[in-house]
């Protein structure tokens, strides 16, 4: 017959078999279906307008900056050099760190580690795992109605 140390041992023995199968279960799971080219999982939805007229939105006409971060700062609205707008989630998607728009060369790039993405979100060099999230920008007049 087991000593009660001996049960202690062997339950303890099992629980840590237990815990240490649903550890490895969660990394694999968690890793599915995710490629380097998706966005980051959690960019937000969105369903904003810009006014083109307002003074927040003047940095957009300025050649020095050519962007715009929504309020909570999770969407970064540019105009290229084209006169066009696009719009991408503002956190890079290795850190999270804001992007900004250099707009003479066309690209995002992240301050913290270099990462840089064209106009598309598209990852073209730096550590970012994933491509940045692009919305739908609809502009109408004198407003950006910017969604997805």
């Amino acid at each position: 017959m087991a000593t009660s140390a001996e049960m202690n041992r062997k339950e303890f023995l099992q629980l840590f078999g237990v815990g240490a199968a649903a550890l490895v279960a969660t990394a694999c799971l968690g890793g599915c279906g995710s490629k380097a080219s998706d966005p980051v999982v959690g960019a937000p939805n969105v369903d904003f307008t810009v006014n083109l007229t307002a003074a927040g939105s003047a940095p957009l006409d300025d050649p020095a900056v050519g962007y715009i971060y929504n309020l909570t700062r999770d969407v970064i609205v540019a105009k290229t050099t084209a006169g066009t707008y696009v719009a991408l989630q503002a956190p890079c998607p290795h850190e999270g760190t804001s992007v900004y728009f250099a707009r003479s060369q066309s690209r995002f790039i992240c301050p913290n580690h270099n990462a840089i993405f064209d106009t598309g979100g598209t990852v073209l060099s730096g550590p970012s795992p994933r491509a940045l999230k692009q919305y739908t920008v609809v502009q109408t007049g004198t407003s950006l109605h910017i969604t997805g």
